[in-house]
């Protein structure tokens, strides 16, 4: 069976990659969104509040575009102190646009801003991955999920690291460590390191996605 790995970021391709090419022995493919792919496509409006609506709507658009089974992500950091914000809004939450070398500096640096006066003991926060799988139009695979999406969740706790834990105070936004993306090197871990100071397959052992991943995996060998 041939089934469309729906993702526009690299980063996400490359943990979802990392995970579900250990874990899919039994699937043909796993095929990607490339730009000669994308071209041609229409991004489904990501419009809903929740992290499953989001996932459901890509994973349904995509596959009915390309009459493939469609797995899509949608994932996020949800912060208590502040009411569960960012959420579905992570990746746009400064409202800057362009390269991850701009938003992904300016979305840590509103996070902290929220959070200034934040003290540690309320700076619980948690990264959340929602996979969604909708079956190719007129599929009969029995692997595929059926007429309904499928969505599974995967969720890593945490916190937000104070600004005198970066590496350079005077620079909080940029935390600590230098892998990773978005929120991760602010995100701290129960151990004291951050997302950003994990080597990739201990992340990815570790992670919402990680998670996310197994459990679809458990779901669809039943």
């Amino acid at each position: 069976m041939r089934w469309l790995l729906a993702t526009t970021s690299p980063h996400k391709l490359a943990e979802l990659r990392a995970v579900l090419g250990d874990l899919a022995a039994g699937w043909d493919t796993i095929a990607t969104l490339d730009a000669a792919t994308a071209e041609s496509l229409v991004d489904p409006v990501e419009d809903a509040d929740t992290f499953e609506g989001n996932a459901v709507l890509k994973a349904r658009g995509y596959a009915e575009q390309t009459g493939r089974t469609v797995v899509a992500d949608d994932s996020g950091i949800e912060v208590d102190a502040i009411g569960g914000r960012p959420g579905v809004r992570s990746a746009r939450y400064s409202g800057v646009r362009g390269s991850r070398d701009r938003v992904d500096p300016a979305n840590n640096a509103k996070l902290l801003d929220e959070l200034a006066g934040v003290p540690l003991s309320r700076r619980g926060a948690r990264y959340v991955c929602v996979l969604a799988v909708h079956p190719a139009p007129g599929s009969a695979d029995h692997a595929a999920p059926g007429p309904t999406t499928l969505t599974v969740r995967g969720e890593l706790e945490g916190r937000i690291l104070l600004p005198s834990e970066a590496a350079d105070p005077a620079r909080p936004a940029a935390g600590r460590g230098s892998n990773g993306f978005g929120y991760d090197p602010l995100f701290v871990l129960p151990d004291g390191r951050t997302a950003a100071e994990l080597e990739p397959r201990e992340k990815d052992a570790l992670s919402h996605r990680g998670a996310a991943a197994r459990s679809l995996l458990g779901r669809l060998n039943r």
